[in-house]
């Protein structure tokens, strides 16, 4: 056993221990790799190695337990690292010692659990990869019959027979190739191995020891592999490269250094658990040399490292060709610097000779006029363009320059000052006009400098002129241009004023002065704001960082001036900046009259004019921000609405003038009793709200009772009227079941109009249990369904059969109904939302959706327009007094391709008594379209019969209150004859209505009368579907 000199550290060491001894091959490879991990990392550690390899008898094994049993007792170490499976059974002996000491381990033969059982241990195993070395020799030696696996007489080779066995055991197909040979000496083994037979090779594992107990050297494992004759493949890397084909290796320096990785992972992580065991990675190595030697095919073998594979011709002479390379390119180096430099000389010969001559051509070809002169002003040399200035119009060549007789007299001047100066000044620059018989006046700029390189006896001076005519005139039109720029500027019809970058007025036009009533010099030099009404005003330049007020490129605001007489303008200012000249430019437009307008309108659209309390839009407003308040259930308010009594009378008595003062006489008594905080608006005509907040039921009945004591004591006085003016209130609390500022006002105005029926001059609380009340709420409620299914499109088309009681009458006769869906798709009668439509004025909408859709389906069913006789659709009499519904109404049937003549519009006879003139120019414009008219209801009212012939009418509906009992009731019988007899002699078709059984249709047909309406003929139902009904109806009559 051989101690290697021990460190001295303060911190505990890490002990490694070697199985075998100092120079045995397998030992050196894995220190190698183990130090090279564990010096990159400055660890300190010991290294012991044992003999185990050479000594293999008990006695050693126990001397060598003794020892580091005395050894643990006395020293800790911070990790133990043993190679090879001698040095880890050991380490398992010495486990009570060790005290959890990690322990490390590489090179571990046959690798189990069992071996590091009751150490706290990790590392690398080596497992040699025998499928792996198989199939390598089948793949490089194909004819191979048999490989002798070769292994000593020692503990390691039992050790290894026992892995083949079991191998061999679990791959049986293996078994007729694999055989160990176990030769009882070296020479045995190196004459086996002198056989030469190519269908066998040998697989060397380990052949330390003899039978004899005689140890082999390195030297003998190297002389074998050059001896041999039979391919031989090796498991360790020992002689590879000497003789030996390689094989699938375990490396003990790739054990060593993966070792020493997993060490370093240990000791750095001191409170994890350790790694895993992991199996060590074998290498494909084969000698090239073997390789060729026993010709075998390894060019399809991936990630194999070859030994002695020769260098190629470039990598075996690199350093020459390098030399060689560097030499020529020394040399074309020194090639190239001589010829550039060659070139160069040329180009600069060349570029002489070209510049010279570019010189004489610039100076002979320049647009300037060009000339050489001498001190006296003689001009030597010239250009052709100053040869033609001056020669042509008569300068005599040798005389000076300034004596050309078309010079201007300054020019000339200066021309001679400068050549008889004692002092010359170096250049000389200046415009001068002369003369040109071509082009009559010339400016030219002159420029005179001295030229370099002559004497001073003989100094010579460069002349060069340019024209310079058109610049000047363009100066002139400039500047005339700015002259007119400025007058324009000055005379604009708006204010206009310049600020410079310190926001102080650098320039107004006189319609500034004008408008703002201030001279120029008090405007001059102070900023806008000082002339702002209002101080804290925005100044002009901060607008720009206002982007919603930015319209191409121009920021626009309108602002409050100060006039000079002490009143006060609206100026819109236009703001733009003059981003050169970091300047702005304010154009400003008198808006005084449109900023008075704007207020006044405002005030109209918040005020009533008449009596200046709100209109009826403010009180909106503010009845929907009641509404919010009381949606927290702790607040209450409450609305209150006047509809004053006895107005009409008055002004019917006294005229419209009078009522007028009336209410603003009421208006003031309201303003005077009302609370505080109440909101009084009229609402239109003589009616009045009120809307009085965090109010009670008591406060509301006290101050209602206020108003009608007020308006009691206190008469009207208007001439000799004395009046003492009535009105009748509803009151509404608003609460947390007021649902829409809309049904509070329906809710207020139902309990007015209870208030009214029950005798005026006196108040009605709103409950929502009172009858009346809640028939008006009802209404309401069909008004909003009215205008949801316009808005959702919930109205749909319903028609009921006319029967014609004539025999020649073949062709379809309906009338056009309408049905309301609700939003659980329930169809709603007219009857229920019809009279609710025409209280509150939305039965023109009604009417409008009933044409568009009824033209709208005939125009897609032309076949439908052709088996047409006549299509009713009723109208309301509110509709027929609406100007935009009759021009719908007219501009439709134009414009349809529905014939209007098979149109029939219904109005019923009360509504069209109410207003005969108004119903006579509308019943004259729809038949001047070629539409019929058909008088509804008819008989119903008082005056019928005189009105009729009034009435340029086509049909008469004749109630159905007369026809539904004229087949028992002889009256109604009488009445309906007389209806019809008289409607024949006026030329006028009669349709019955109410028709409900046979005997009524027999009666009728008696009477003469043309149609029959009614359940007994058919009920209403959806419009395609009674017609799909009277096409049927009208084929089976066909085919009958």
């Amino acid at each position: 056993m051989c101690w290697s000199t021990f460190a001295s550290a303060q911190t505990k060491d890490v002990l490694v221990i070697h199985s075998y001894h100092q120079g045995f091959f397998w030992t050196d490879d894995f220190h190698k790799g183990l130090a090279e991990e564990l010096d990159r990392d400055g660890l300190s550690y010991r290294v012991v190695y044992l003999d185990s390899k050479r000594s293999q008898n008990p006695e050693y094994l126990e001397r060598v337990y003794q020892l580091y049993h005395t050894k643990l007792l006395h020293e800790e170490f911070a990790a133990v690292v043993v190679s090879d499976n001698n040095a880890l059974n050991l380490m398992k002996r010495l486990a009570s010692d060790l005290k959890g000491t990690p322990v490390i381990f590489g090179g571990i033969n046959n690798f189990s659990p069992e071996m590091i059982e009751g150490l706290n241990a990790t590392g690398i195993s080596e497992d040699i990869d025998l499928v792996g070395n198989i199939e390598l020799i089948k793949r490089l030696q194909s004819t191979v019959k048999k490989i002798y696996i070769v292994t000593d007489h020692s503990v390691t080779g039992e050790a290894i027979r026992a892995q083949v066995d079991l191998f061999v055991r679990k791959h049986p197909e293996f078994s007729d190739l694999v055989e160990h040979y176990i030769p009882d000496s070296y020479q045995e083994l190196v004459a086996f191995s002198q056989r030469a037979d190519l269908g066998k090779s040998l697989l060397f594992w380990a052949y330390y020891r003899d039978a004899n107990g005689r140890l082999s050297s390195d030297e003998d494992w190297r002389v074998l592999n050059t001896q041999t004759q039979m391919p031989l493949y090796m498991v360790h890397d020992l002689g590879l490269g000497f003789g030996a084909i390689g094989g699938v290796i375990q490396s003990g320096e790739t054990q060593g250094r993966d070792t020493g990785r997993v060490l370093l992972n240990v000791l750095a992580n001191p409170d994890k658990p350790l790694p895993q065991v992991v199996a060590g990675a074998p290498e494909i190595k084969l000698d090239y040399q073997q390789i060729s030697r026993w010709d075998l095919g390894a060019e399809n073998e991936a990630s194999v490292t070859f030994l002695n594979k020769p260098k190629s011709f470039l990598a075996r002479y690199r350093d020459e060709i390098r030399t060689i390379g560097l030499l020529f390119l020394a040399m074309a180096c020194v090639i190239a610097t001589l010829v550039y430099y060659l070139n160069r000389l040329k180009k600069s010969e060349r570029a002489s000779r070209k510049s010279q001559m570019l010189l004489e051509s610039i100076f002979d070809q320049s647009l300037q006029f060009m000339g050489i002169i001498d001190k006296n002003g003689v001009l030597l040399s010239s250009n052709s363009k100053l040869h033609e200035l001056l020669y042509n119009q008569g300068y005599k060549l040798g005389t000076p320059l300034q004596n050309h007789q078309h010079w201007e007299e300054s020019a000339r001047d200066i021309l001679e000052e400068y050549f008889t100066s004692k002092e010359t000044p170096p250049a000389l620059r200046f415009e001068a006009e002369v003369w040109c018989r071509d082009r009559g006046v010339m400016v030219l700029e002159i420029s005179l400098k001295s030229m370099p390189g002559n004497e001073e006896d003989d100094t010579q001076f460069l002349f060069e002129a340019r024209d310079v005519t058109s610049r000047k005139l363009a100066e002139n039109k400039l500047f005339q241009r700015e002259a007119n720029l400025k007058l324009y500027y000055d005379k604009q019809p708006v204010m206009m004023i310049t600020l410079d970058g310190n926001n102080r007025i650098q320039q107004v036009n006189q319609f500034a002065e004008e408008v703002l009533g201030y001279p120029l010099e008090q405007l001059l030099g102070h900023r806008p704001r000082e002339f702002y009404v209002d101080e804290n005003a925005m100044i002009p330049r901060h607008i720009l960082l206002q982007p919603q007020h930015k319209v191409r490129g121009v920021w626009r605001r309108d602002i409050e001036y100060r006039h000079a007489d002490g009143s006060t303008i609206w100026i819109r200012e236009n703001i733009r900046p003059l981003v050169e000249s970091d300047q702005l430019l304010i154009v400003g437009e008198d808006i005084t009259e449109t900023h008075e307008l704007s207020e006044k309108l405002e005030y109209q659209a918040r005020y009533d004019l008449l009596t200046g309390t709100f209109n009826r839009n403010h009180f909106a407003q503010e009845l929907q921000k009641a509404l919010k308040e009381v949606e927290s259930h702790m607040r209450t308010h409450a609305m209150l609405f006047l509809d004053l009594d006895q107005l009409k009378v008055l002004n019917d008595t006294a005229g419209h003038e009078a009522g007028d003062a009336a209410i603003m006489f009421s208006a003031k008594l309201l303003e005077d009793v009302l609370p505080y905080n109440a909101v009084l608006a009229r609402m239109g005509g003589d009616e009045f709200a009120v809307l009085i907040k965090d109010c009670t039921e008591r406060d509301a009945v006290n101050v209602c009772r206020s108003i009608i004591s007020m308006m009691s004591e206190n008469p009207f006085l208007w001439g000799d009227i004395r009046l003492n003016l009535t009105s009748s209130i509803g009151i509404r609390l608003i609460d947390h079941t007021a649902a829409s500022p809309q049904m509070v006002h329906a809710q207020a105005d139902a309990a007015c109009h209870a208030a009214k029926e029950e005798g005026r001059n006196r108040y009605n609380l709103y409950h929502q249990d009172d009858e009346d009340i809640r028939r008006r709420h009802l209404e309401m409620e069909c008004v909003n369904l009215v205008h949801e299914a316009l808005a959702n499109d919930r109205l749909e088309l319903f028609a009921q059969r006319i029967l014609g009681l004539d025999k020649d009458s073949e062709k379809m006769h309906f009338e056009i109904l309408v049905r309301i869906k609700n939003i659980k798709g329930e169809y709603i009668s007219p009857g229920i939302f019809m009279p609710a439509s025409e209280r509150y004025n939305i039965a023109h909408l009604i009417d409008r959706r009933v044409v568009s859709q009824t033209l709208a389906w005939l125009e897609h069913r032309p076949k439908v327009i052709d088996e047409l006789g006549m299509c009713s659709i009723n109208l309301s009499g509110h509709s027929m007094g609406n100007r935009e519904f009759v021009e719908f109404l007219i501009e439709s049937l134009a414009n349809s391709s529905v014939p209007c003549h098979k149109i029939c519009l219904e109005i019923t006879e009360t509504a069209a008594m109410s207003n005969m003139k108004q119903a006579i120019k509308f019943f004259t414009r729809i038949k001047e379209l070629g539409c019929m008219i058909a008088l509804d209801d008819f008989g119903s009212g008082l005056s019928s019969f005189g009105y009729l012939k009034k009435l340029p009418v086509d049909i008469v509906k004749i109630d159905g209150l007369f026809v539904r009992d004229i087949d028992v009731n002889e009256m109604d019988h009488v009445m309906v004859r007389s209806i019809n007899d008289l409607a024949k002699q006026m030329g006028k078709h009669t349709v019955a209505e109410f028709v409900e059984n046979t005997q009524i249709i027999d009666k009728l047909i008696e009477l003469g009368v043309n149609y029959a309406q009614g359940y007994i003929i058919g009920r209403p139902k959806p419009l395609a579907e009674l017609v799909e009904e009277l096409q049927q109806e009208r084929t089976l009559e066909h085919l009958d």
